[in-house]
């Protein structure tokens, strides 16, 4: 998305990434070489520069077999719970490509497909798999999102139409938002 954009610039900047594991919370199912791809997106803003062991979702295949695919890929490590996670949120409270109302909401696999609103299909990390990092870091940024920050912490809202507030119950998150999308908070 386009607050990944920004983040991936700012994350190039340090050489501290040999011997790292880097998972995606997401992606359409498109082939990596495609334009809507959120692993060209990173490839080409930070993750080609680096010495870091990308684990990338397949997109290009039949949406259950990449999930099951990324599922058995990165089963290891996030049993062995992640380190620290980098999500952004959408405007409707999204996380990954957990939308309001998916049924991967509850899915106990690492990772799932899903239908998307644009109508594409895709692949998300799943909120078992989320929440296996031992810190969460949510990156927020516009002013067409300051309503959902408000949704995100008010606490009355259930995943189930506010996805982000499956974080809620995680003991380490840390939101950072920049002026436009906390502009609605009191």
């Amino acid at each position: 998305g386009t607050t990944a954009a920004k983040v991936y610039a700012a994350l190039q900047e340090t050489d501290r990434w040999d011997g790292l594991h880097v998972l995606f919370s997401d992606e359409r199912c498109v082939p990596p070489t495609d334009e809507a791809s959120n692993y060209k997106m990173a490839m080409e803003l930070f993750l080609g520069r680096t010495r870091a062991t990308a684990h990338r979702m397949p997109g290009e295949l039949d949406p259950a077999e990449g999930a099951r695919r990324y599922h058995d890929e990165v089963a290891e490590i996030v049993a062995a719970g992640p380190e620290v996670a980098f999500m952004g949120m959408g405007a409707d409270c999204h996380v990954g490509a957990l939308y309001p109302g998916s049924p991967a909401l509850d899915d106990p696999n690492y990772c799932a497909a899903v239908q998307r609103p644009d109508g594409l299909s895709g692949l998300t990390l799943t909120p078992t798999a989320m929440l296996a990092c031992a810190s969460i870091n949510l990156v927020v940024a516009g002013a067409s999102k300051a309503e959902a920050v408000v949704r995100a912490v008010s606490g009355s809202e259930r995943p189930e139409t506010c996805p982000v507030r499956l974080l809620a119950d995680h003991d380490n998150v840390t939101i950072c938002l920049d002026e436009p999308a906390a502009s609605r908070l009191g």
